[in-house]
Protein backbone atom coordinates (compact mmCIF):
# COMPACT_ATOMS: atom_id res chain seq x y z
CA UNK A 1 0.00 0.00 0.00
CA UNK A 2 1.06 3.38 -0.62
CA UNK A 3 0.17 6.65 1.77
CA UNK A 4 -1.38 9.67 0.79
CA UNK A 5 1.11 12.58 -0.14
CA UNK A 6 -0.01 15.91 1.60
CA UNK A 7 1.87 19.04 -0.62
CA UNK A 8 2.26 21.46 1.57
CA UNK A 9 0.93 24.66 0.11
CA UNK A 10 3.88 27.21 -0.41
CA UNK A 11 3.15 29.34 2.88
CA UNK A 12 1.78 33.09 2.43
CA UNK A 13 3.17 35.52 5.38
CA UNK A 14 0.10 34.47 7.92
CA UNK A 15 -1.70 38.15 8.59
CA UNK A 16 -1.37 39.01 12.16
CA UNK A 17 -5.06 40.77 11.91
CA UNK A 18 -8.30 39.92 12.85
CA UNK A 19 -10.01 38.06 10.23
CA UNK A 20 -13.20 38.39 8.50
CA UNK A 21 -14.92 34.52 7.95
CA UNK A 22 -16.25 34.71 4.61
CA UNK A 23 -16.69 31.19 4.02
CA UNK A 24 -16.13 27.51 5.84
CA UNK A 25 -16.72 24.13 5.67
CA UNK A 26 -15.57 21.56 8.24
CA UNK A 27 -16.99 18.52 6.45
CA UNK A 28 -19.53 17.33 8.84
CA UNK A 29 -21.97 17.62 5.75
CA UNK A 30 -21.02 15.45 3.00
CA UNK A 31 -23.62 16.76 0.69
CA UNK A 32 -21.67 19.79 0.46
CA UNK A 33 -18.96 18.65 -2.16
CA UNK A 34 -18.64 16.83 -4.77
CA UNK A 35 -16.59 14.00 -5.21
CA UNK A 36 -14.31 11.77 -7.43
CA UNK A 37 -14.32 13.44 -10.57
CA UNK A 38 -12.08 12.66 -12.92
CA UNK A 39 -9.61 14.70 -14.32
CA UNK A 40 -7.57 12.00 -16.26
CA UNK A 41 -6.49 8.34 -16.22
CA UNK A 42 -7.99 6.01 -13.86
CA UNK A 43 -7.17 2.63 -13.04
CA UNK A 44 -9.69 0.12 -12.11
CA UNK A 45 -7.93 0.20 -8.61
CA UNK A 46 -7.68 3.75 -8.63
CA UNK A 47 -7.87 5.31 -5.10
CA UNK A 48 -10.68 7.55 -4.65
CA UNK A 49 -11.77 10.92 -2.15
CA UNK A 50 -13.85 9.90 1.13
CA UNK A 51 -15.38 11.98 3.61
CA UNK A 52 -15.60 10.11 6.85
CA UNK A 53 -14.15 10.17 10.42
CA UNK A 54 -12.46 6.85 9.45
CA UNK A 55 -9.49 9.43 9.03
CA UNK A 56 -10.51 11.67 12.42
CA UNK A 57 -10.13 15.23 12.26
CA UNK A 58 -7.82 16.81 14.54
CA UNK A 59 -5.87 20.21 15.93
CA UNK A 60 -2.90 21.08 14.27
CA UNK A 61 0.16 19.80 15.72
CA UNK A 62 -1.81 16.29 17.11
CA UNK A 63 -1.32 13.11 15.67
CA UNK A 64 -3.84 11.35 13.11
CA UNK A 65 -6.87 9.40 14.60
CA UNK A 66 -9.55 7.01 13.43
CA UNK A 67 -13.29 7.25 14.54
CA UNK A 68 -13.05 10.29 16.57
CA UNK A 69 -16.51 11.50 15.08
CA UNK A 70 -14.95 14.56 13.52
CA UNK A 71 -15.04 13.88 9.56
CA UNK A 72 -12.55 14.66 7.19
CA UNK A 73 -11.94 14.47 3.25
CA UNK A 74 -9.46 12.40 2.41
CA UNK A 75 -8.11 9.80 -0.09
CA UNK A 76 -8.54 6.33 0.60
CA UNK A 77 -7.76 3.06 -1.15
CA UNK A 78 -10.78 0.89 -2.44
CA UNK A 79 -11.14 -2.84 -4.19
CA UNK A 80 -9.89 -6.20 -4.02
CA UNK A 81 -6.34 -4.93 -3.31
CA UNK A 82 -7.08 -2.13 -0.63
CA UNK A 83 -5.63 -3.02 3.19
CA UNK A 84 -6.84 -0.56 5.34
CA UNK A 85 -9.20 2.20 5.54
CA UNK A 86 -8.92 6.13 6.73
CA UNK A 87 -6.45 8.37 4.68
CA UNK A 88 -4.21 5.43 3.01
CA UNK A 89 -3.75 4.60 -0.66
CA UNK A 90 -2.91 2.13 -2.87
CA UNK A 91 0.49 3.17 -5.00
CA UNK A 92 -0.34 0.42 -7.72
CA UNK A 93 1.92 -2.65 -8.37
CA UNK A 94 4.38 -0.83 -10.44
CA UNK A 95 3.30 -1.99 -13.95
CA UNK A 96 2.53 -6.01 -13.29
CA UNK A 97 -0.66 -5.77 -14.19
CA UNK A 98 -2.32 -6.94 -11.58
CA UNK A 99 -3.07 -3.82 -9.71
CA UNK A 100 -3.72 -0.98 -11.47
CA UNK A 101 -4.17 2.15 -9.27
CA UNK A 102 -3.40 4.94 -11.39
CA UNK A 103 -5.51 7.96 -9.98
CA UNK A 104 -6.27 11.88 -11.21
CA UNK A 105 -9.67 12.96 -9.05
CA UNK A 106 -11.01 16.28 -7.46
CA UNK A 107 -13.25 16.99 -4.97
CA UNK A 108 -15.09 20.12 -4.55
CA UNK A 109 -17.68 22.39 -3.01
CA UNK A 110 -20.85 21.48 -4.94
CA UNK A 111 -22.11 25.47 -4.33
CA UNK A 112 -20.90 28.49 -5.94
CA UNK A 113 -19.04 30.57 -2.90
CA UNK A 114 -19.42 34.17 -2.73
CA UNK A 115 -16.91 36.96 -2.23
CA UNK A 116 -18.75 40.00 -3.34
CA UNK A 117 -17.66 43.41 -1.62
CA UNK A 118 -14.57 41.71 -0.43
CA UNK A 119 -10.55 42.30 -0.68
CA UNK A 120 -7.35 40.11 -0.37
CA UNK A 121 -8.59 36.25 0.70
CA UNK A 122 -7.11 33.88 2.53
CA UNK A 123 -7.46 29.91 1.99
CA UNK A 124 -6.62 27.92 5.32
CA UNK A 125 -7.57 24.14 6.32
CA UNK A 126 -5.53 21.49 8.42
CA UNK A 127 -4.24 18.56 6.29
CA UNK A 128 -1.51 15.56 6.84
CA UNK A 129 0.08 13.60 4.27
CA UNK A 130 2.87 12.21 2.99
CA UNK A 131 2.79 10.03 -0.48
CA UNK A 132 5.83 10.22 -2.91
CA UNK A 133 6.86 14.36 -4.01
CA UNK A 134 6.28 14.44 -7.74
CA UNK A 135 4.64 11.02 -8.11
CA UNK A 136 1.63 10.75 -5.59
CA UNK A 137 0.73 14.32 -4.40
CA UNK A 138 -2.53 16.75 -4.21
CA UNK A 139 -3.00 20.04 -5.52
CA UNK A 140 -5.29 22.60 -3.76
CA UNK A 141 -7.36 24.41 -6.78
CA UNK A 142 -9.67 26.74 -7.26
CA UNK A 143 -12.36 27.99 -10.02
CA UNK A 144 -14.02 31.65 -10.75
CA UNK A 145 -16.99 30.51 -12.91
CA UNK A 146 -18.41 27.82 -10.81
CA UNK A 147 -16.24 24.68 -12.11
CA UNK A 148 -15.97 24.93 -15.30
CA UNK A 149 -12.47 25.45 -15.24
CA UNK A 150 -10.01 24.79 -12.43
CA UNK A 151 -6.56 26.26 -11.80
CA UNK A 152 -3.65 24.85 -9.36
CA UNK A 153 -2.88 27.71 -6.62
CA UNK A 154 -0.45 25.18 -4.99
CA UNK A 155 0.57 21.99 -4.74
CA UNK A 156 0.48 20.60 -1.40
CA UNK A 157 4.20 19.67 -0.35
CA UNK A 158 4.98 16.43 1.92
CA UNK A 159 4.21 16.63 6.32
CA UNK A 160 5.68 14.82 9.02
CA UNK A 161 4.54 12.17 11.07
CA UNK A 162 4.37 11.19 14.07
CA UNK A 163 6.74 8.27 16.04
CA UNK A 164 4.20 5.84 15.80
CA UNK A 165 3.69 6.99 11.78
CA UNK A 166 0.31 8.39 11.88
CA UNK A 167 0.40 11.57 10.25
CA UNK A 168 0.82 15.19 11.94
CA UNK A 169 -1.88 17.51 11.32
CA UNK A 170 -0.54 21.11 10.32
CA UNK A 171 -2.61 23.97 9.32
CA UNK A 172 -1.76 25.79 6.04
CA UNK A 173 -2.73 29.71 4.87
CA UNK A 174 -2.69 31.00 1.32
CA UNK A 175 -3.32 34.42 -0.41
CA UNK A 176 -5.99 33.45 -3.57
CA UNK A 177 -5.12 35.51 -6.52
CA UNK A 178 -7.40 38.67 -6.88
CA UNK A 179 -9.59 37.32 -8.96
CA UNK A 180 -10.93 35.45 -6.49
CA UNK A 181 -12.06 38.06 -4.80
CA UNK A 182 -15.49 40.54 -5.66
CA UNK A 183 -17.34 37.87 -7.93
CA UNK A 184 -20.10 34.86 -6.89
CA UNK A 185 -18.91 31.83 -8.70
CA UNK A 186 -15.92 30.98 -6.82
CA UNK A 187 -15.22 27.26 -5.84
CA UNK A 188 -12.49 25.67 -4.12
CA UNK A 189 -11.03 21.97 -4.73
CA UNK A 190 -8.56 19.57 -3.70
CA UNK A 191 -6.73 17.28 -6.79
CA UNK A 192 -4.91 13.70 -5.79
CA UNK A 193 -2.84 12.37 -8.50
CA UNK A 194 -0.73 9.13 -8.08
CA UNK A 195 1.28 6.90 -10.66
CA UNK A 196 0.64 2.97 -10.44
CA UNK A 197 4.54 2.63 -9.33
CA UNK A 198 4.26 0.81 -6.18
CA UNK A 199 6.29 3.30 -3.97
CA UNK A 200 4.78 5.64 -2.03
CA UNK A 201 3.96 6.36 2.12
CA UNK A 202 1.01 6.88 4.08
CA UNK A 203 -0.69 8.99 5.28
CA UNK A 204 -2.44 9.90 1.84
CA UNK A 205 -4.27 13.56 1.57
CA UNK A 206 -6.75 14.38 4.27
CA UNK A 207 -8.08 17.96 4.43
CA UNK A 208 -10.10 19.45 7.36
CA UNK A 209 -11.81 22.30 8.25
CA UNK A 210 -11.55 24.72 5.34
CA UNK A 211 -12.18 28.14 5.21
CA UNK A 212 -11.70 31.85 3.35
CA UNK A 213 -10.65 34.59 5.25
CA UNK A 214 -10.41 38.27 4.64
CA UNK A 215 -8.48 40.40 7.00
CA UNK A 216 -10.26 43.66 8.48
CA UNK A 217 -7.95 46.15 8.11
CA UNK A 218 -7.66 48.70 10.68
CA UNK A 219 -8.27 51.98 9.43
CA UNK A 220 -5.68 54.66 10.42
CA UNK A 221 -5.22 58.03 8.51
CA UNK A 222 -2.34 60.54 9.16
CA UNK A 223 -3.14 63.94 9.03
CA UNK A 224 -2.38 67.45 10.75
CA UNK A 225 -2.66 70.86 10.57
CA UNK A 226 -0.04 73.70 10.01
CA UNK A 227 -0.35 77.38 11.33
CA UNK A 228 1.11 78.06 7.42
CA UNK A 229 3.16 76.29 4.50
CA UNK A 230 5.05 79.58 3.45
CA UNK A 231 6.80 80.80 6.47
CA UNK A 232 9.67 83.54 6.60
CA UNK A 233 12.98 82.53 7.63
CA UNK A 234 13.41 82.13 11.63
CA UNK A 235 9.79 81.68 12.10
CA UNK A 236 8.21 78.13 13.41
CA UNK A 237 5.15 76.55 12.31
CA UNK A 238 2.78 75.17 14.61
CA UNK A 239 1.71 71.47 13.96
CA UNK A 240 -1.38 70.01 15.40
CA UNK A 241 -1.91 66.29 14.44
CA UNK A 242 -5.39 65.36 13.53
CA UNK A 243 -4.50 61.47 12.59
CA UNK A 244 -7.30 59.09 12.91
CA UNK A 245 -7.17 55.63 14.79
CA UNK A 246 -2.63 55.42 15.06
CA UNK A 247 -0.88 55.24 18.39
CA UNK A 248 2.32 56.16 17.02
CA UNK A 249 3.84 58.89 15.41
CA UNK A 250 6.61 59.32 13.43
CA UNK A 251 7.74 62.93 12.59
CA UNK A 252 10.23 64.02 10.01
CA UNK A 253 10.32 68.75 9.86
CA UNK A 254 12.76 67.96 6.52
CA UNK A 255 15.20 70.16 9.10
CA UNK A 256 16.85 67.54 10.78
CA UNK A 257 14.37 67.37 13.29
CA UNK A 258 12.55 64.16 14.34
CA UNK A 259 9.50 63.93 16.92
CA UNK A 260 7.85 60.59 17.92
CA UNK A 261 5.01 63.02 19.83
CA UNK A 262 1.51 62.45 18.99
CA UNK A 263 1.81 66.52 19.06
CA UNK A 264 5.16 67.90 18.52
CA UNK A 265 4.25 71.49 19.00
CA UNK A 266 6.19 73.09 16.12
CA UNK A 267 8.81 73.06 13.83
CA UNK A 268 11.28 76.13 12.97
CA UNK A 269 13.22 76.81 9.98
CA UNK A 270 16.42 79.17 9.83
CA UNK A 271 17.02 79.51 6.25
CA UNK A 272 15.15 79.28 2.73
CA UNK A 273 14.42 76.00 0.80
CA UNK A 274 11.47 73.68 0.33
CA UNK A 275 11.50 71.06 3.26
CA UNK A 276 8.92 68.14 3.21
CA UNK A 277 7.45 67.85 7.18
CA UNK A 278 6.14 64.12 6.69
CA UNK A 279 4.18 62.00 9.58
CA UNK A 280 3.94 58.36 9.55
CA UNK A 281 0.71 57.14 11.84
CA UNK A 282 0.65 53.54 12.80
CA UNK A 283 -1.79 51.45 14.59
CA UNK A 284 0.58 48.31 15.27
CA UNK A 285 -0.27 46.89 11.87
CA UNK A 286 -1.03 49.93 9.80
CA UNK A 287 0.19 52.95 8.82
CA UNK A 288 -0.34 55.85 6.79
CA UNK A 289 1.67 58.39 5.44
CA UNK A 290 1.25 62.50 4.87
CA UNK A 291 3.60 65.18 3.89
CA UNK A 292 3.36 68.20 3.50
CA UNK A 293 6.20 70.86 1.70
CA UNK A 294 6.96 73.68 3.90
CA UNK A 295 8.82 76.65 1.50
CA UNK A 296 10.94 79.12 3.39
CA UNK A 297 10.65 82.73 1.78
CA UNK A 298 13.78 84.19 1.49
CA UNK A 299 15.23 87.32 3.44
CA UNK A 300 15.15 90.03 0.55
CA UNK A 301 17.97 92.65 0.86
CA UNK A 302 17.95 95.57 -1.25
CA UNK A 303 20.25 98.76 -1.50
CA UNK A 304 18.66 101.67 -3.43
CA UNK A 305 21.66 104.87 -4.27
CA UNK A 306 20.30 108.36 -4.36
CA UNK A 307 21.18 111.40 -5.33
CA UNK A 308 19.78 114.56 -4.35
CA UNK A 309 20.58 118.58 -4.32
CA UNK A 310 18.86 118.57 -0.88
CA UNK A 311 16.60 117.10 2.21
CA UNK A 312 15.54 113.66 0.70
CA UNK A 313 12.04 111.65 1.65
CA UNK A 314 12.44 107.75 1.66
CA UNK A 315 9.09 106.38 0.02
CA UNK A 316 10.20 103.05 2.27
CA UNK A 317 9.17 104.57 5.84
CA UNK A 318 8.48 108.46 4.99
CA UNK A 319 11.71 109.80 6.72
CA UNK A 320 13.41 112.85 5.74
CA UNK A 321 17.14 112.57 5.31
CA UNK A 322 19.22 115.80 5.44
CA UNK A 323 22.49 114.58 5.20
CA UNK A 324 24.67 112.13 2.94
CA UNK A 325 24.89 109.04 4.72
CA UNK A 326 23.95 105.05 4.29
CA UNK A 327 20.15 104.35 6.37
CA UNK A 328 19.01 100.58 6.92
CA UNK A 329 15.27 100.06 7.25
CA UNK A 330 13.38 96.42 7.87
CA UNK A 331 10.31 96.60 5.00
CA UNK A 332 7.67 94.06 4.37
CA UNK A 333 8.19 91.94 0.97
CA UNK A 334 5.23 90.49 -1.55
CA UNK A 335 5.72 87.86 0.70
CA UNK A 336 5.07 89.33 3.62
CA UNK A 337 8.18 88.59 5.35
CA UNK A 338 11.13 91.09 7.01
CA UNK A 339 13.26 92.89 4.00
CA UNK A 340 16.57 95.00 4.86
CA UNK A 341 16.74 97.58 2.76
CA UNK A 342 19.50 99.95 2.38
CA UNK A 343 19.70 104.18 1.13
CA UNK A 344 22.71 104.82 0.54
CA UNK A 345 22.51 109.03 0.23
CA UNK A 346 24.31 111.42 -1.58
CA UNK A 347 22.97 115.15 -0.85
CA UNK A 348 25.15 117.61 -3.32
CA UNK A 349 27.17 120.61 -1.49
CA UNK A 350 28.80 122.38 -4.71
CA UNK A 351 29.21 126.02 -6.47
CA UNK A 352 27.02 128.44 -7.68
CA UNK A 353 25.53 126.85 -10.73
CA UNK A 354 24.45 124.36 -8.15
CA UNK A 355 22.85 127.46 -5.89
CA UNK A 356 21.35 129.00 -8.90
CA UNK A 357 19.48 125.88 -9.68
CA UNK A 358 17.71 125.96 -6.58
CA UNK A 359 17.34 130.21 -6.59
CA UNK A 360 14.47 132.50 -8.17
CA UNK A 361 16.93 134.68 -8.43
CA UNK A 362 20.77 134.19 -10.25
CA UNK A 363 24.40 134.54 -7.63
CA UNK A 364 26.70 135.72 -9.19
CA UNK A 365 29.02 135.51 -6.39
CA UNK A 366 29.10 133.63 -3.20
CA UNK A 367 32.03 134.76 -0.55
CA UNK A 368 32.78 133.58 3.07
CA UNK A 369 32.19 135.89 6.23
CA UNK A 370 35.63 137.83 5.19
CA UNK A 371 34.83 138.11 1.77
CA UNK A 372 36.94 135.36 0.54
CA UNK A 373 35.16 133.68 -2.72
CA UNK A 374 34.60 130.57 -1.94
CA UNK A 375 32.27 127.13 -3.27
CA UNK A 376 29.89 126.12 -0.71
CA UNK A 377 30.43 123.58 2.01
CA UNK A 378 28.98 122.33 4.69
CA UNK A 379 29.49 123.85 8.25
CA UNK A 380 30.25 127.55 7.06
CA UNK A 381 28.50 131.02 6.90
CA UNK A 382 27.96 132.25 3.27
CA UNK A 383 27.16 135.31 1.52
CA UNK A 384 25.12 135.27 -1.69
CA UNK A 385 25.74 138.23 -4.45
CA UNK A 386 22.47 138.51 -6.72
CA UNK A 387 22.97 140.06 -10.11
CA UNK A 388 20.24 142.66 -9.04
CA UNK A 389 22.59 143.79 -6.19
CA UNK A 390 20.97 141.97 -2.71
CA UNK A 391 22.72 139.87 -0.78
CA UNK A 392 22.09 137.15 1.38
CA UNK A 393 23.50 135.26 4.36
CA UNK A 394 23.38 131.82 4.50
CA UNK A 395 24.25 129.31 7.04
CA UNK A 396 25.37 125.81 5.10
CA UNK A 397 24.23 122.68 7.39
CA UNK A 398 25.07 120.22 4.24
Amino acid sequence: MKNNLLLTLLLVKVSLYAQNVIWQDDFENPATWTLNTSIGANGIDANIWVISDAEGGMAAGNCGVANNGNKTLHISCQGAWCVGNGATYNAGDGGLGLIDATTNKRAFTSANINTMNTGVLNLSFDYIGIGQPGADFGNVVYSLDGGSNWNILQVINTGSTCASGQGIWSNIIAQLPGSCSNISTLRIGFEWHNDNDGAGSDPSLAINNVMITSPIQPSVTASYLLSGDTPCIGDCVSITNTSVGANTFAWDMGNGETSTLQNPGQACYYFPGTYNLQLIACDGITCDTSITAITVQPLLIGTFDVTSTGPYTWPFNGLVYTASGSYVDTVSNINACDSLVTLNLTILTGDILDMNWQSSKKIIRITDWIGRLTDKNSGQILFLYFEDGTMEKLYIHE
